[in-house]
């Protein structure tokens, strides 16, 4: 990969080990996003309860964001995600053993407990952005984000292999895949265990690694180590942060009831699995391609083209879930246009913050970003059940294309990557 070559020996092992985390993480979340719905609908009979696991999962991410921040920024990346890893670990058994015995309480709150071990193992973006130049930040998370792929095709396909064996076995095929589940955040938990040195303490000395870098760790936003306050009231921050909310809720709007959608127009549990599959593409498939991209020609336009896919992917979806090509079609657009904001918005974030403020900063961010999602998938259901999925189609039209305002609004301060140090000046005020 190009991302590391003439990479340090420590920092390439540390990079591969986070590609390999994100990997069995991303495994979980993508059931979650395919099951969710339908363990609802199972439990309770209920359409308008369809984004309920969705927002529970994003109302749990919101709350551990910044506590779990503030912890890798103390302690250190390694012991949050291996703690991120355990804690949810033990929600997805908690949500296996509820499934299988049919218990609405007992799921909900291993939605809750398993979406909080969840939310400190995203924080893998702090941690492989401690560990590049600005020059080179946005390919690495990209190529680190990439490993969802690899967990996003794994997690329908041990939906379906759950599937298979529920009825040998004697257990609800949608509480199968969770038992899997456990296995792979036992193995994140090993994996995140052998990084070595911490990315942090990389951070703190990131010129020895890379004396060849136009600036090997940027300065801060005052040519300082800035405060977390003074990062996330900066114009750029601002931006990142309102691009990345917006698409994680548009996204969240159409996958919180995009199984239970297919469902009831009749598509069978394969055809709702390669929806999803082409939906994971987009979000991973060119992660670090699109890393590469936003390190050339800078942060804006990336931002800018994943606002307008994320809009797109909404009109799209107007045109029906009728068709499964239609909503495969739909499910990928708003994929892609959350990977080009999310890519791009994290490695803007680490630019303008440094290692001792960095896990606080992508915390915060999480907070704003994971409370909008859910209100977004709770309101999907809502649309769903009073207006269709026409309703749902252009309300993420609507999310997809608001993040143009902040872009715009920030103006020069996103400048490309030659003059990152720059753009981090009093001039992002």
């Amino acid at each position: 990969m190009n991302t590391t070559l003439g990479v340090p020996a420590e920092i390439r092992r540390n990079t591969w080990l986070l590609f390999a985390t994100q990997a069995m993480l991303s495994t979980g979340l993508s059931m979650a996003s395919q099951l969710g719905s339908l363990i609802i609908y199972s439990l309770t009979d209920s359409k308008s309860l369809a984004g309920l696991p969705t927002a529970l999962h994003y109302i749990a991410i919101a709350s551990i964001a910044y506590p779990a921040g503030r912890f890798m920024d103390r302690r250190g990346r390694r012991p949050g995600l291996i703690l991120g890893y355990l804690i949810a670990g033990v929600g997805a058994a908690t949500v296996a053993a509820a499934v299988s015995a049919h218990l609405f309480a007992a799921y909900l709150v291993g939605i809750i407990v398993l979406s909080l071990g969840a939310g400190m193992g995203m924080l893998t973006r702090a941690a492989v952005a401690d560990m590049y130049p600005v020059e080179r930040r946005a390919g690495a998370v990209g190529f680190v984000v990439a490993g969802g792929l690899v967990g996003g095709i794994a997690g329908p396909g041990l939906v379906a292999l759950g599937d298979r064996i529920a009825p040998a076995v004697g257990v609800d095929p949608l509480a199968v895949p969770y038992g899997f589940l456990v296995a792979a955040l036992a193995i994140a938990a090993l994996i995140a265990s052998r990084l070595r040195p911490d990315p942090r303490e990389i951070s703190r000395r990131l010129a020895d690694y890379f004396p060849e870098a136009a600036s090997a760790e940027g300065p801060g936003i005052h040519g300082r180590d800035a405060t977390v306050a003074e990062i996330v009231t900066s114009r750029p921050a601002q931006a990142a942060m309102i691009a990345l909310a917006c698409a994680q809720a548009a996204m969240a709007m159409l996958m919180a009831t995009s199984s239970l959608m297919m469902h009831l127009h009749g598509h069978s549990i394969n055809a709702i699995s390669f929806a999803l599959m082409a939906h994971v593409l987009g979000m991973f498939g060119l992660s670090a391609p699109v890393g590469r991209l936003a390190d050339r020609i800078g942060r804006r336009p990336v931002l800018i083209g994943g606002a307008l896919l994320t809009a797109s992917s909404g009109l799209v979806f107007t045109l029906g879930v009728e068709s499964a090509v239609i909503a495969s079609v739909a499910f990928y657009l708003v994929g892609l246009g959350w990977c080009l904001a999310f890519v791009s918005g994290a490695a803007l974030l680490g630019d303008l913050s440094g290692p001792a403020t960095r896990a606080r900063v992508m915390g915060i961010n999480d907070l704003f970003t994971n409370m909008a999602a859910m209100a977004a998938a709770l309101l999907g259901g809502v649309f769903l059940a009073r207006g269709g999925e026409i309703t749902v189609g252009i309300m993420a039209a609507v999310l997809g294309s608001v993040p143009l305002l902040g872009i715009l609004r920030a103006g020069r301060t996103l400048a490309p990557v030659q003059t990152a140090v720059a753009v981090a000046s009093g001039d992002g005020k």
